[in-house]
């Protein structure tokens, strides 16, 4: 999406604001389909948001202009709350808790592997396609492809059922129900979800601006395709070790190294244009990043109310997303201002300001179950 923006006619900032759109929608109703999944509904919302998924992503690749290309953002962004949302509420739903870190783990894995394929997949077709007159990527064939893989995922959805057909009414709920305000005053929830917030943002932002930079610097379509496989190679790596990095570290220093050691990674990315040095970046980045989002999944599980974790998941996301909304605009006008490297400068800053936060959050005299020496 990022080198159909540039090839109608955007620049940087039109990148920040197609990347931010697809955080608006699920910023405003974030909190209301968590309400919704848990009275019951997250099978439904799983469903529902792989069909506008599927649908954002067509609406992507047959885009005339970059106003509907950030409408199909928006719309991608709307279906992938729901579906994240329901997700992420339905492993600890259906999971005693014991297992939260594997089947986050798992779950984590899932998207990363996904990734994986989708990146060579959409990278090898806009490669077959080549590029326009003016010399853009053509992102069409590409677009359509993976709106194609996106559908087949919709069938699936109606696979299995929920081990619980409980419906609550909303007057029921409305009765146990914390507001926002209530879950993030829960301690330990916001430098969890400050934690969440900088390892997705830094990642959405790689993604929007690699393309960038790697125009900027001379990188063909297949080497930014590259670099960003190979963080996901390793996001992978990370999640499927997740057993045993519990079983022989903290999670303490594996959630504060989530975001410090990637830090370095991305900071270290507008520094050179030497591949083999970007790739490092890359892998260490993703390794680290896969470590994190699982376990701030768990962090926000076991510290929120037991009738209200869908919602405090939802707080979790709709932080993320808020992210999403003002990072991607200040790093658009940071990169017209300063040069697309400031927007990786900014991002490692801001890991390595939650790696801090993570640090202090954690003490065993702070708060006691997120200082755990052992995996849960």
């Amino acid at each position: 999406m990022s080198y159909r923006a540039l090839a109608l006619g955007g620049d940087a900032l039109t990148v920040g604001v197609v990347t931010a759109a697809f955080a608006v929608l699920p910023l405003l109703v974030a909190i209301q389909i968590g309400r919704a999944v848990d009275r019951g509904r997250g099978v439904a919302a799983l469903r529902l948001g792989l069909g506008l998924s599927a649908a954002a992503v067509l609406l992507a690749a047959l885009s005339p202009s970059v106003l509907v290309l950030s409408a199909a953002s928006a719309l991608l962004g709307l279906g992938q709350m729901l579906h994240t949302v329901a997700c992420q509420s339905l492993i600890p739903m259906w999971s005693p808790e014991e297992t939260l870190d594997s089947r986050f783990a798992h779950l984590t894995l899932g998207v990363s592997t996904g990734q994986l394929l989708g990146f060579p997949i959409a990278g090898a077709v806009a490669t077959a396609a080549g590029v326009d007159a003016a010399g853009h990527a053509v992102t069409t064939p590409a677009l359509l492809v993976l709106a194609a893989l996106s559908a087949v995922a919709i069938p699936l959805a109606y696979t299995f059922a929920a081990r619980s057909n409980e419906h609550v009414s909303r007057a029921e709920h409305a009765e146990r129900r914390q507001t926002a305000t209530q879950i993030l005053g829960t301690r330990g929830m916001k430098p969890a979800i400050y934690s969440s917030l900088a390892v997705l943002t830094g990642m959405d932002l790689v993604m929007a601006y690699l393309p960038v930079l790697g125009q900027e610097i001379g990188l063909s379509i297949g080497t930014v395709t590259a670099l960003l496989t190979a963080r996901t190679v390793t996001s992978v790596a990370s999640r499927a070790l997740m057993p045993w990095l519990l079983r022989h570290v903290a999670r303490r220093w594996l959630l504060v190294s989530a975001t410090g050691v990637s830090a370095l990674a991305i900071l270290a990315l507008p520094m050179t244009s030497n591949v083999p040095v970007l790739t490092l970046a890359m892998l260490v980045a993703g390794f680290f990043w896969g470590i994190g989002q699982p376990l701030t999944m768990t962090w926000v599980t076991q510290v929120a109310d037991a009738n209200n974790r869908s919602a405090a998941l939802s707080v979790r996301l709709a932080g993320n997303r808020l992210g999403q909304v003002l990072v991607p605009l200040a790093a658009g006008s940071l990169a017209a201002a300063l040069g697309v490297g400031s927007i990786f400068v900014g991002c490692g800053l801001v890991l390595l300001s939650s790696a801090t936060t993570t640090y202090n959050a954690t003490r065993p005299d702070v708060r006691p179950g997120a200082a755990e020496t052992s995996s849960a």
